[in-house]
C-alpha cells in the first residue's frame, strides 16, 4: 500500500485492481506527481484496472483536467501497451455538478472518454457499480 498526505493507493490482488483515494487538496505540481505515482504503482503490480476516488479532492482547474486528459493518459497508454487501461472515476454529486457547469471541464471529460484513445474511462457516483464495471472487462 502506498500512502502520502494527499493520496492512498491499495492494490487488491483478489480483484487485480488498484484503489486510489485522494485525501486532500492538490497544487498543480502535487497533482501531477500523484498521477505519476498512480501509474508507477499500477506498473509495479501489473494491473490495468484502477478505481480512482476523487470525492474528497477539490475540483481541478480546467488546466489540470486538460493535463490529465491529454498528457497523463497518453503516458498511461504508452506505458501499458499493448494492454488497455480501465479507469473508473468515483465522483461526488458536487463534482458532477461542477462538471456540468464548466464547459472547459466538460471538454476534458469528453476528450478523456473517447474510446479511440487506447483506454476506457467511466464516471460513477457509487463504488459498487464502478467496481463491477472495472471487473466486467
Amino acid at each position: 500500500m502506498y500512502s502520502s498526505p494527499t493520496l492512498t493507493i491499495q492494490y487488491r490482488p483478489d480483484l487485480d485492481m488498484l484503489t486510489v483515494r485522494w485525501l486532500d487538496s492538490l497544487q498543480p505540481e502535487q497533482y501531477r506527481q500523484d498521477y505519476h505515482t498512480i501509474l508507477a504503482e499500477a506498473l509495479a503490480h501489473g494491473t490495468t484496472r484502477w478505481l480512482i476516488d476523487v470525492r474528497r479532492r477539490p475540483h481541478p482547474s480546467p488546466e489540470m483536467a486538460a493535463w490529465a486528459a491529454n498528457v497523463w493518459l497518453a503516458e498511461v497508454v504508452a506505458a501499458l501497451a499493448p494492454r488497455r487501461a480501465r479507469l473508473a472515476y468515483l465522483i461526488s454529486p458536487s463534482r458532477e455538478q461542477a462538471l456540468q457547469d464548466s464547459p472547459a471541464l466538460q471538454a476534458s471529460v469528453q476528450q478523456a472518454s473517447d474510446p479511440r484513445r487506447g483506454y476506457d474511462v467511466a464516471i460513477f457516483n457509487d463504488e459498487g457499480p464502478a467496481t463491477h464495471w472495472l471487473l466486467a472487462a
